[in-house]
Formats: C-alpha cells, structure tokens, sequence
C-alpha cells in the first residue's frame, strides 16, 4: 500500500550521469556514422596490430595491478592474487558499464567486507594515487612540449598555459597536505572527507620505500601507456613521434580521470580529438587512435573481470558483504596504514563513498 510513498528517487548525480552518457553515445554514434570513411578502417587492422594491442593491455593491467598491491600492502594485509588482481580486474570491467564511478563502492566494499579495511583508508590510497598520476603525466606534457619547441619549433601558448594551470593544482595539493595537520586541520574538520584524504596522502608520501615502489610501477604503466599510443596512431594511419605519442598518453591518462560517464566514453574521445586539433592534425584521426585504445582496454579488462568474478563474488559471500556499502557484515576492526613496521588496530570509520578515487 505504501510502495508509491517509500519507492526511492533516482539520485541527481545518477540521472545527470545516465543522461550525459546517453547524450555522448549518441554524438559519439553519430560522429562515426558521418565519418564513417575515415573510421571503417578499424575493422581491418592487421592480426599482428591487434595482437600487439592485447599483449600492451595485458601488461598495463598487471602492472596497474602491482600498483594496487604496493599500496594495500601498506596496510599490512594479507592478500591473495584474489585481492588485488582480481579486484582491480572486477573494478575497472564495472567502471565500463556503471555510472558514476560504481566500480570505487564496488572496490572500498570489498576491501571492507572482506579485509576490514576501513572506506576512508581505500579514498587515501585513492588520492595518493590520482596526486602522483597526475603530477606524473604532467611532467610527461611538460617534457612532450619542450621537445616540440626545441625539434619542432612549436610552441602552443594555450597547451603551455592548461599544463602549467594543472602545475600549480597540483602544488597547492601538496601545499594543503602539508598544513592539513596543523593549521588548517581546524578549518577542515567540517570536511571530513577532505581532511581524510589529505591526512591518508600525507601517510603515503612519508613512507619513502611505498614512493619508490610506485613511482617503478608508474614508469612501467607509462612505458606501456607511450608505446600504445604509438601503435594506435601507427593502425589508423598517423605516425607520430616519441614526444608526441609521450604528450598524448598522458593526454588520454588524465581525460580518463573524472569519470563521470561509464568508462568516460565520449569525454576521452573528444579530449584526443581536440590534442590532435591543436597540434596540427585531425580530430577523427584522435578519435580514430582513441577509439583503438579504448577498445583494446576493455577487451582486456572485460575478459579479466569475468575470469575474476566468480572468485571475487565467493570472497564477499564468505565474508557476509554486499555489493552495497552500509549492509550487514561488517568486520568489527579495521587495520590502520602504516609507515613501517607492523599493522596497527584503528577505529572504524564511517562509509565514505562519494569522493573516493581510483586506484589505476
């Protein structure tokens, strides 16, 4: 009798997101639909290109898997292949077909349920990774322009401008993390999801042995990252330079950020598009290269969430969790981050799931 009352209203984010998704696969049908002569030369890559493609995507996917494990490790967990490669596998398959970032609860519950990992702890581990990620591909622009200037002679006013804006973001992060603990701890305490964050940042960047062990997974990732976006630009017909593949890799790392649509879809594509446009070639041709990689990923992923799933879905059952935040079956205690030496018991937290950031 009451269900008309106590039926749930989709939450704004939820429509905007579905809507926004909608509306960029349209456009995104509709672009290769009037370019179809530029892009139907997707469909007749070479054996050897598409094998190439998949063996890059392996590779990316394992070493973004050691990149989670380093830093679960911090927190004195014992982890099975299950934990971490599974996890990260399941999560990012979710990230291509759930909206707003459904593969973040998706990843923090788990860690919850099955290991007792509190939800702000996976957020820190989230934005140490998204700070040095993006420090990390801004360096990579920073690089990619100085080499345009010095071989090519070109130096873009507006691309310099948006790279050294993200700089000093950046700067201001690690400025705020700084004096989070101290004189802006107080001015914080409204935002808890803030202080955590900057407070669970700052436990990372203390543990000099965690920074190095990241920053290798993140040379290995990018390497990986650089050399496929050579063979994509090379499949659609556009070959590119080192510096250029390295300006347009670290293009496409940061247009895949903020996922605000499942798997980005449409942003990512036109981010490439317009990266293309501003150093003089084509927008399908970034469409078309972009296309390629996001295709090759998702393969990979896909294929390795559904070979994980099974062993991912029987941890949570055992441990009494759901998919959703905020069920029954919570392990009492959860385990706090440590520098060095041994794990140590910390209080709860509460769920905090808006926010949280991918471990990628």
């Amino acid at each position: 009798m009451n269900e008309g009352k106590t039926a749930r209203k989709p939450r704004l984010k939820t429509v905007v997101s579905t809507t926004l998704f909608l509306l960029l696969l349209g456009l995104l049908a509709a672009y290769l639909v009037t370019h179809w002569d530029e892009m139907r030369g997707l469909l007749s890559l070479s054996p050897d290109v598409v094998v190439t493609l998949l063996l890059l995507g392996l590779f990316s996917a394992v070493v973004n898997s050691l990149y989670h494990l380093a830093l679960l490790n911090t927190y004195g967990l014992r982890l099975s292949l299950v934990d971490w490669m599974g996890v990260v596998c399941v999560s990012n398959a979710i990230a291509y077909v759930l909206p707003m970032r459904a593969d973040l609860v998706f990843s923090a519950t788990y860690y919850k349920r099955v290991k007792g990992l509190a939800y702000v702890k996976s957020v820190s581990m989230g934005a140490g990774n998204i700070v040095f990620g993006v420090a990390f591909s801004l360096l990579q622009i920073l690089i990619a322009l100085l080499c345009m200037g010095l071989y090519d002679g070109a130096w873009p006013l507006s691309l310099w401008l948006i790279t050294l804006a993200g700089a000093a973001m950046v700067l201001l992060f690690v400025w705020l993390s700084g004096h989070a603990e101290s004189r802006l701890r107080g001015r914080l305490s409204k935002l808890k999801l803030v202080g955590d964050v900057l407070s669970g940042f700052n436990a990372l960047v203390r543990n000099g042995g965690l920074l190095w062990r990241l920053l290798l997974c993140m040379v290995l990732s990018n390497l990986g990252k650089l050399i496929t976006t050579m063979v994509c630009f090379r499949a659609v017909g556009v070959p590119v330079t080192l510096y250029e593949a390295l300006f347009y890799s670290s293009v496409g790392w940061l247009a895949s950020i903020v996922a605000i649509v499942p798997g980005n879809i449409g942003l990512k594509e036109s981010v490439m598009g317009v990266a293309t446009l501003m150093l003089g070639s084509l927008f399908s041709e970034g469409v078309a290269a972009s296309l390629v990689d996001r295709v090759t990923i998702m393969m990979v992923y896909i294929t390795l969430g559904l070979l994980f799933a099974l062993p991912v879905w029987r941890n949570l059952s055992r441990a009494g969790g759901t998919l959703l935040p905020g069920k029954r079956g919570v392990p009492a205690a959860d385990v706090a981050p440590v520098s060095c030496g041994a794990p140590q018991p910390a209080a709860d937290a509460a769920p905090q799931t808006d926010g949280a950031s991918p471990v990628r």
